[in-house]
């Protein structure tokens, strides 16, 4: 019985290990970690200054590098999209406030959908 547990978790640990069908490809910064098997999902824009645009309808975009060395992105901010101030959550249009000030952007990296905007 033993042996056979111990045969089922190995089986089950070379699963959990394998690297997904098709993989995941983002930036060139990622490559080391695709190939050991990790999936990144999220990114973020570390703002200096934040370049933001928000409308009435609580859409818009976020304009930033997520390196120095890295091209400018435009993220896509919507209704889902959260503000944290030290922390603690706010109203998303505060984030419109933040123009010229630091932030940081973190979006989903297949959709470019910001999931929250913190200061």
């Amino acid at each position: 019985m033993k042996t056979i547990i111990a045969a089922i978790l190995v089986l089950l640990s070379f699963n959990v290990a394998a690297a997904p069908a098709g993989g995941s490809r983002v930036h060139d910064r990622y490559d080391s970690n695709e190939k050991r098997g990790v999936v990144l999902v999220e990114d973020a824009i570390e703002a200096d200054s934040l370049r933001i645009s928000l409308g009435r309808d609580l859409r818009g975009f976020v304009e930033g590098k997520v390196c120095d060395d890295c091209e400018t992105i435009k993220v896509v901010i919507t209704p889902k999209t959260k503000a944290y101030e030290n922390n603690v959550e706010v109203p998303l249009k505060r984030a419109a406030g933040r123009v010229g000030q630091s932030a940081t952007v973190y979006y989903y990296i297949d959709s470019k959908e910001v999931s929250r905007i913190s200061w």
